[in-house]
C-alpha cells in the first residue's frame, strides 16, 4: 500500500507547488469525517487525493483550516468527487472551508439513471472492480490514530478510480446529449450556500415543530444543556441524552428522573446533568 503522507503545512504546500509545476490541474478528491458518532460535533478527519500518479493522504488534525484552503478553495485545480454536497456542507460548517472547481460524478450518475447509484456499485458496473463493503466503515472512528491499514485502503479506493470513471461517464453524457444538463446541475451544487441556519439544530429535531412557543423555549433550554455537557466531555450528544428523551422531558419535566444514562458516565457527571436539566425546566416543574 503506497501513498504520500502529508502531516503538516510545509508538506502540503510543497505537494501543491510540485503539482502545479508539473502542469497538472485535475485530482480525485474525497474526505472522511466525524459527525457526532464517536465524539462531539463535526470534524474533518482525513483527506484523500489521487492525482493520476500518486495517492495522497492528508492528516487534517495537524494542519489548520486556513492552510487546508490552499487545496479545497484552489479554483485552478479541478476536483473530481462523488456526491460532493455532504462534504461541502461539513467543510463549510465544521472548518469554514468552501469547495471550489468541483466536478461531481454523482450528478452524472443521476442523469444517466444507473440502477444502483452509490460509488462502489458504479465502479463495479463500469470497471468490473469490487471494492470493500462500505457498510463496514460507515461507523468507523476516523478520529483515532493510527488508522488501520484496511481503513486507509478503503479511503484510497474511494479516489483511485474516479479519474478513469470521469472519462467514461463524461463520454456517456455526451453520447446521450446530457452534457449541458450535467454542467448546469453540477454548477448549481457548487454555488449552493451550505452555511447552516443555527435554528436548524432545533427545527430538525423530531417533535419540535409540534410544540407551542412556551414548550419550544423549554426544549431549547434542555437541548442546550445536552449540548453543553456533550461538548465539555467530548461525547456525542445522543450518548448523553437520547433525542427522544428531550421531547419527553418537555412534555413531562418529571421524566428527568426516568432517564437511563449510559454506564460510561460517572455518577457525579450524571448528577450535574440532572441538576441542570431540572433548573432548565424549573418553571414547568412548578406548574406540574
Amino acid at each position: 500500500m503506497n501513498f504520500i503522507k502529508i502531516q503538516d503545512k510545509t508538506e502540503l504546500l510543497s505537494y501543491m507547488q510540485k503539482f502545479e509545476e508539473k502542469g497538472h490541474h485535475v485530482i480525485a478528491l474525497d474526505i472522511e469525517a466525524e459527525s457526532n458518532l464517536h465524539a462531539y460535533g463535526e470534524r474533518l478527519c482525513l483527506v484523500q487525493i489521487f492525482d493520476g500518479v500518486d495517492c495522497v493522504l492528508i492528516d487534517p488534525f495537524k494542519i489548520s483550516s486556513r492552510n487546508l484552503k490552499v487545496l479545497f478553495e484552489n479554483k485552478n485545480v479541478l476536483k473530481v468527487m462523488y456526491d460532493a454536497g455532504s462534504d461541502s456542507s461539513l467543510l463549510k460548517n465544521a472548518a469554514n472551508i468552501e469547495l471550489h472547481s468541483v466536478l461531481d460524478l454523482r450528478v452524472a450518475v443521476e442523469l444517466l439513471d444507473y440502477s444502483k447509484k452509490d460509488l462502489h456499485s458504479v465502479v463495479s458496473a463500469e470497471l468490473g472492480i469490487v471494492l470493500e463493503n462500505k457498510r463496514k466503515y460507515q461507523k468507523y472512528n476516523w478520529t483515532k490514530r493510527p488508522l488501520s491499514e484496511d481503513a486507509l485502503q478503503y479511503a484510497m479506493d474511494d479516489v483511485l478510480h474516479l479519474l478513469i470513471l470521469k472519462d467514461l461517464i463524461m463520454a456517456k453524457l455526451y453520447a446521450r446529449k446530457l452534457l449541458e444538463p450535467f454542467l448546469l446541475k453540477n454548477l448549481q451544487i457548487q454555488t449552493k450556500n451550505y452555511t447552516r441556519d443555527p435554528e436548524d439544530k432545533y427545527r430538525k429535531m423530531p417533535g419540535y415543530s409540534r410544540l407551542d412557543e412556551e414548550k419550544k423555549d423549554t426544549f431549547r433550554k434542555v437541548f442546550d444543556v445536552r449540548e453543553k455537557f456533550a461538548k465539555l466531555h467530548n461525547v456525542p450528544p445522543h450518548n448523553l441524552i437520547h433525542k427522544g428523551d428531550v421531547i419527553n422531558i418537555v412534555d413531562d419535566p418529571l421524566y428527568i428522573d426516568q432517564i437511563r444514562f449510559t454506564r460510561k458516565l460517572r455518577g457525579e457527571m450524571v448528577q450535574a446533568i440532572i441538576s441542570e436539566l431540572k433548573s432548565a425546566v424549573k418553571i414547568s416543574v412548578i406548574q406540574a
